[in-house]
């Protein structure tokens, strides 16, 4: 019986020798550490600028597009236009054969005018009203340009013969283009109509774009089980290169901070529900407390608690585990009890 109780009490002063050893050494060496401060692992406090943003997919097309047709019916007898060509508002793209049309203008024109001498007041009336349907008759052999912009399609030359309201060509207003995109509805709280966007095309690397977020869809959408919404973005400016359909990469700006204190990720030790960061001072480190704010996953805003000039261990794991280890030491009262 003795000799197990000599037993029991040796091999706890063994391990409580062997764990205070293990303390003083590891207290030692975490000293040893603070007071080498490692000159690539640390860095001066400076003031930044930041953004979150949600990326999205889309496709651009210009804000005005029409789909050009006759109110009446012909044979083509003059097309002044090919595709790609860039016409004004007002122009004549395609004439009708009117030789008829034309006659019955000429004549009502004359009688307007011979009814103003001689005619009654009902005469010219009518004379005038016959003289404005021939206008109109006439006008409606002449397609006119709608308004200014760049003519993407043409599908009748002279000689086709054509009904009222077929398509013959497309026009688009080249001088303003939108993107249009669906964006995952997880994303929908944080988007505000009026967001500033920046824009790429793979079709055209290097051009950066910007835009603004000019309508978020009212309804969603969904296609095989996943829910979008479908938001528009105006383009800022307008390349010459621009094709309707082109694919365009989007970053919505959804926050965005500037001259605020920032510092990396990794520089933030949770120390009890608290965030600090260890802050070098005469070549040692003192944990201090600091308020965070906005991080776009490498780095992150300090809202209080460091100043612009002073210097902080910019990788905190190392430490932050010599730390943990003082306070598990500073936390031993004793060696462990032995059983019977």
């Amino acid at each position: 019986m003795k000799k197990k109780i000599l037993i029991t009490i040796l091999v706890i002063l063994v391990f409580a020798g062997g764990y205070f050893g293990y303390t003083r050494y590891y207290q030692k060496n975490m000293v040893n550490q603070k007071e080498q401060i490692d000159e690539k692992n640390t860095m001066e406090v400076t003031t930044g600028s930041m953004k979150k943003t949600i990326p999205v997919s889309g496709n651009i097309y210009p804000i005005k597009e029409q789909a050009l047709s006759f109110s009446t019916q012909g044979t083509v007898a003059s097309v002044n236009i090919e595709e790609g060509d860039t016409v004004s508002k007002g122009d004549i793209l395609i004439e009708l054969k009117n030789n008829k049309t034309k006659l019955e203008l000429i004549r009502a024109e004359n009688n307007y005018k011979n009814t103003q001498i001689n005619g009654s007041q009902n005469a010219i009336k009518e004379a005038r009203l016959n003289y404005e349907i021939a206008q109109e008759n006439l006008e409606e052999t002449q397609l006119k340009a709608p308004f200014s912009g760049v003519v993407t399609e043409l599908s009748v030359q002279k000689g086709d013969y054509i009904n009222s309201g077929q398509k013959v060509a497309t026009l688009i207003d080249n001088s303003n283009y939108e993107v249009k995109a669906n964006i995952d509805e997880s994303e929908l709280a944080d988007l505000k109509v009026g967001q500033d966007v920046e824009i790429s095309m793979e079709a055209l690397p290097g051009l950066q774009l910007t835009g603004q977020l000019t309508e978020i869809s009212s309804k969603a959408v969904s296609t095989s089980g996943v829910v979008t919404v479908p938001i528009t973005v105006l383009v800022d400016s307008v390349n010459n290169s621009f094709k309707p359909g082109l694919s365009a990469d989007m970053e919505i700006i959804t926050e965005f901070v500037n001259d605020k204190i920032i510092v990396p990720v990794t520089a933030i030790v949770n120390r009890e529900g608290k965030k600090m960061v260890q802050k070098v001072i005469d070549q040692k480190t003192k944990l201090v407390e600091v308020e965070t704010g906005l991080t776009d996953g490498l780095r992150i805003v300090i809202q209080s608690g460091l100043k612009a000039g002073e210097e902080i261990v910019v990788n905190s794991a190392g430490n932050s585990n010599t730390n943990n280890a003082q306070n598990r030491s500073n936390n031993f009262s004793g060696p462990p009890r032995g059983g019977n």
